[in-house]
């Protein structure tokens, strides 16, 4: 009986976490890439969701009205990153699809463009990208492997909770909020789902440049809580903010 068990809990655990692009229906694209200075600029974020959907994807700008049973599920959707390798000659890009643990689920060959104007040889050099696509003959396979897979993780983590990306709470009571990643960082949501907050990555890796309203500041973790330091008319706030990553 144990031996039976143990097969299959490792059945289970290996069809959950070996995942494909095919196990992925939606995949968002960030509105900005990190390599660029502007939202959305020369229009490769949008041309890269336009490409997705001619591949058979249902994709969303990171800035689009996403419905709620997708952003409710972080590991639900894929996420676009696009990779360039330019030189003084040469524009190189390619498209990369990652899992919410930002593992690799499929990513193309560089596409490349001589063009001297740059919304052209990127935007050229992302349609010869997404050729690589027309070998991966996706169809989306209807599983729930993503869904499995985030069960599996939250239980190993923690067997009392059932986290979602939204406002949760452990036994106390006490209310978490999830943040999401984004291109340069996180977006944080309440249970609406409603962006509350945004977070930009910094040099270090437990602090970020934070923006919530009208308010500018960092968030910091200090002795495991996550702590939003600004100044508001000149007085100092440290307001704690429990966050789920």
């Amino acid at each position: 009986m144990k031996k039976l068990l143990l097969l299959l809990i490792l059945f289970v655990s290996v069809s959950a976490f070996s995942q494909s692009i095919n196990d992925y229906q939606y995949v968002i694209v960030p509105i900005k890439f990190d390599f660029l200075k502007e939202n959305d600029q020369f229009r490769l974020s949008t041309n890269t969701k336009i490409m997705l959907q001619k591949y058979g994807f249902k994709s969303f700008l990171s800035t689009d009205d996403i419905p709620t049973e997708i952003i409710n599920n972080q590991c639900s959707y894929a996420t676009a990153f696009i990779e360039e390798n330019n030189n003084m000659f040469v524009t190189k890009i390619k498209i990369v699809l990652k899992d919410c643990k930002q593992k690799v689920l499929f990513e193309t060959e560089f596409g490349t463009s001589r063009t001297k104007q740059f919304a052209t040889a990127y935007n050229e050099a992302l349609r010869m990208a997404a050729k690589s696509f027309d070998k991966l003959n996706y169809k989306y396979n209807g599983s729930s492997t993503a869904t499995l897979a985030t069960d599996i993780l939250v239980v190993t983590q923690d067997p009392v909770s059932t986290e979602k990306p939204s406002i949760t709470s452990d036994k106390s009571g006490e209310l978490f909020y999830f943040a999401q990643p984004t291109a340069n960082g996180y977006q944080v949501v309440d249970n609406e789902p409603k962006v509350i907050m945004k977070l930009y990555n910094t040099s270090q890796k437990n602090v970020f440049i934070g923006e919530k309203g009208n308010s500018n500041g960092v968030v910091i973790s200090k002795e495991s809580q996550w702590v939003f330091e600004y100044y508001d008319n000149g007085k100092f706030v440290s307001e704690p903010i429990n966050l789920k990553f």
